[in-house]
């Protein structure tokens, strides 16, 4: 059957796009066809380079199927006269469906006709499906070129559109498609023509492209190890990052002066990878040599060298400049600095910021257990945190901050644990999976430094909207998540640590508006969980949100433990069917305003239920609520779910023998009431009401 291969080409796009691009292309188009009901495999995995985007498809069907469709004509009563015989209007629907009145049919009030609309060719298909998908891109930013209304990353040059080896013709603004591709933009920029997926890669890599993002990868790693002299530090990311920058990886080694190794190995291995994206080296006792890896995409190997080598021994001269001049100052000189650098317009300064850090740090210390030698580490973390933003050397190199405060702070007597949680804050992935002092601050700090970030924009109706994040709010509320999953035991609700963060802002004359900034962090954190938790079924993470309570959103340990409750209990229908029960009684009373009694359980009025069924249930919560309490605060999802299913048999048997909404309103309300506790005892585990059941 016929084959299907598209290639977008396009200026350079960022390497942090290329991926993404390719993937979601493949995702549309393969949308697209199946909408169309054109069936298909994959001819290969979509692939991509900084000029372009490719997808194929095999064994795509020459046309569309024929579809049948059920269409609805008039009610019977206008369609037929006394005597049975068609009317006008039945006529008249007939004639537009291309059918005659006898092929109609009688189903309820109206009649029907199946209508079969012949399929379409495939070609004429994917003139509609293929500019959508790529119209229909979407990047973090974006930009119109020409005079044309398009938004896309970079201008869009050339499209390759051929089915079964013919063009599929089509127009993005004044680009229209073909079957010609391009090779490497400065070695083989001339087009050569491709009708198949095979032709077009075979041409790629006779013109110096690989398409494939693995084989650049293979290469970047082989071609790395094969020319260092030493031991190049691939770290993936960076390995990654390079695969994105080239069409035609190439690796090559310099060197830079030896006296620059004075300067501390963090300055060395940022400028070269986070600045100039080349790979440090080391020789066999893992330290840092003179020498560097670099990846090429073209250009004369020597002249490469030579430019490489020149801008990073300028770099690193300014960087010794900066380092040398901020020697002169102290870590506390430093945090003084920040006084004239603005966090905010309406947040104040970054050494204000510090203030709120430094309390904020001892707050989560104090709520996870810390001793007081580690409070004051949090302390200390907390204060010097930004103080590095008006070194020289950060100036210098962005890249650097946190790192460089790390350094100074550990050269002015700051205790190892802060020290190394300053350079830690901004990355998660730095911070060691084990449990020790140094990793509890930097996880501490990092908590505190997204919490007075979302408390400050959010309290100031800066939310993220659609598309827009410019203060890298959704990044926050990521990083507060991952952070709390991340501890070793229970850490403290988002919701707790806004109100303390918002008391800090206020304690310095910042007014916040509370309740609006605790909504939108709490939609915020909602957005976040499908992101993180894409294994979790939609209706069980409904469940474990519990949309009917507010702020719930913002405890991630507590939303993770009951997305477990929750796969607990996906399998017991008959579990489900009664918690649901108890559920659905509360939100249809609530539903009609009627008002469910809060009545301490302890001080529940047994009698006046007049239910020996809703006296056992009343017994048998008591006797696990402070257990489940215990479960749900230790975040022990099968403890948890253990205790509740205590509640079954009481729950049916209650039920079964009691009406809930009695007339005597003394009755109904301690049974409501008594329900109230049960729905707060179930919410331990999530909503089950939210839950779909296999099977309904």
């Amino acid at each position: 059957m016929p084959e299907l291969v598209l290639e977008v080409g396009c200026e350079e796009l960022p390497a942090s796009f290329v991926r993404k691009a390719y993937e979601e292309l493949a995702s549309r188009v393969e949308a697209g066809l199946t909408e169309a009901g054109l069936t298909f495999e994959r001819a290969a995995e979509p692939m991509g380079t900084p000029r372009r985007l490719i997808v194929a498809y095999r064994g795509v069907p020459e046309r569309q199927p024929d579809r049948k469709k059920e269409v609805r004509g008039p009610a019977v009563r206008a369609a037929y006269d006394a005597e049975g015989n068609p009317t006008k209007a039945l006529e008249g629907f007939c004639r537009g469906q291309g059918v005659s009145p006898g092929d109609v049919r009688r189903e309820g009030d109206y009649v029907w006709a199946t209508k079969v609309e012949p399929g379409r060719p495939a070609r004429e298909v994917l003139a509609e499906v293929l500019p959508a998908a790529i119209t229909g891109l979407t990047f973090e930013k974006a930009m119109r070129w020409g005079h044309g209304r398009l938004r896309f990353a970079r201008p869009i040059r050339w499209i390759l559109a051929a089915f079964d080896g013919e063009p599929v013709e089509f127009a993005i603004e004044s680009v229209r498609s073909g079957v010609l591709s391009r090779g490497h933009r400065f070695n083989h920029p001339e087009s050569f023509e491709a009708r198949t997926f095979e032709a077009l890669v075979e041409g790629l890599r006779h013109r110096q492209v690989e398409p494939d993002p693995k084989e650049r990868e293979r290469r970047i790693r082989e071609g790395a190890v094969a020319v260092a002299d030493g031991k190049p530090d691939l770290d993936d990311a960076l390995v990654w990052e390079n695969v994105f920058l080239t069409e035609w990886p190439m690796a090559l080694q310099g060197s830079f002066a030896p006296e620059f190794l004075q300067l501390p190995e963090p300055v060395l291995v940022s400028a070269m990878a986070k600045h100039e994206k080349f790979f440090p080296v080391r020789d066999g006792a893992r330290r840092l040599t003179n020498r560097f890896v670099s990846i090429r995409n073209g250009g004369e190997e020597e002249t490469v060298r030579a430019g490489n080598e020149w801008v990073l021994n300028a770099r690193f001269n300014d960087a010794r400049f900066f380092f040398e001049e901020d020697r002169k100052l102290t870590i506390d000189d430093f945090l003084e600095k920040t006084a004239g650098i603005v966090f905010q317009d309406k947040l104040g300064s970054v050494r204000q910021r510090a203030e709120r850090l430094e309390k904020l740090c001892e707050a989560i210390a104090e709520r996870t257990g810390a001793d007081e030698r580690e409070r004051e580490y949090a302390r200390l973390a907390g204060r010097y945190a930004k103080a590095d933003l008006s070194t020289g050397l950060v100036a210098e190199l962005a890249a650097l901050q946190g790192i460089v405060g790390s350094i100074y702070a550990e050269r002015d007597g700051v205790p190892h644990p802060a020290a190394c949680a300053i350079g830690k804050q901004y990355d998660l992935s730095k911070i060691p999976d084990k449990d020790c002092e140094g990793v509890r601050t930097a996880l501490r700090l990092v908590a505190a430094d997204q919490i007075d970030k979302l408390a400050g924009y959010l309290g100031l109706g800066l939310a993220p909207s659609g598309s827009s994040d410019p203060f890298a709010l959704r990044r926050a509320a990521t990083m507060f998540i991952e952070t709390s999953w991340r501890w070793p035991g229970p850490f403290p609700p988002a919701s707790t640590l806004l109100w303390i963060a918002e008391g800090l802002y206020r304690r310095q004359g910042i007014d916040l508006a509370r309740d609006r900034m605790a909504e939108a962090a709490a939609d915020l954190f909602a957005a976040r969980y499908p992101v993180l938790l894409p294994g979790v079924r939609h209706d069980h993470l409904d469940a474990a949100l519990l949309p009917s309570v507010p702020l719930a959103a913002l405890d991630p340990c507590a939303v993770l433990m009951r997305t477990r409750c929750m796969e607990r209990f996906a399998g017991n229908r008959a579990f489900i069917q009664t918690a649901t029960r108890p559920l659905n009684i509360l939100a249809a009373a609530e539903k009609k305003g009627i008002e469910v009694p809060q009545i301490d359980l302890e001080g529940l009025d047994v009698a006046a239920l007049e239910s020996e069924e809703g006296a056992e249930l009343a017994s048998v919560m008591g006797e696990i609520r402070e257990r489940a309490v215990a479960a749900a605060s230790e975040h022990d999802a099968d403890r948890l779910a253990g205790l509740l299913d205590d509640l079954q048999d009481p729950i049916n048997r209650f039920f079964d023998s009691t009406l809930v909404m009695a007339e005597d309103e003394r009755i109904r309300a301690h049974r409501l009431a008594l329900l109230g506790h049960c729905r707060s005892l179930l919410f331990l585990a999530g909503d089950f009401s939210r839950l779909v059941v296999e099977g309904d």
